[in-house]
């Protein structure tokens, strides 16, 4: 269960620590119903919240997980994808993994 995970997240306001994704929750505000399942009821790390008389995401607490997309009524959620500069792209393969894996670890790879 991840609930326990979530809480100590949500706790120290960092759930990006644990979750990243290049996508990000977005709600189109003409066509909200302003129900709010979405933060009362679906977001786990708690980063849609009632502003101005609408529901807005928090982009630096969103960690694109989805779950408020499937469940708004009127699907005025969706993910869009971050700008290419906050995107985590995935290594291409093992080697490149490694080598930025022992970069992180202030290790130079020499590979020949």
């Amino acid at each position: 269960c991840c609930c326990g995970v979530f809480r100590g997240l949500k706790e120290f306001k960092a759930p990006y620590v644990l979750a990243k994704s290049n996508f990000v929750a977005s709600i189109d505000q003409e066509t909200c119903s302003e129900c709010g399942v979405c933060a009362e009821e679906r977001c786990p790390v708690e980063a849609i919240v009632e502003e101005d008389g609408g529901y807005t995401v928090q982009s630096d607490i969103c960690i694109g997980c989805g779950v408020c997309t499937v469940t708004c009524p009127t699907e005025s959620i969706q993910l869009v994808r971050k700008p290419e500069s906050e995107q985590n792209l995935p290594p291409e393969d093992l080697v490149e993994w490694a080598v930025k894996r022992a970069a992180n670890r202030g290790i130079d790879l020499k590979l020949e």
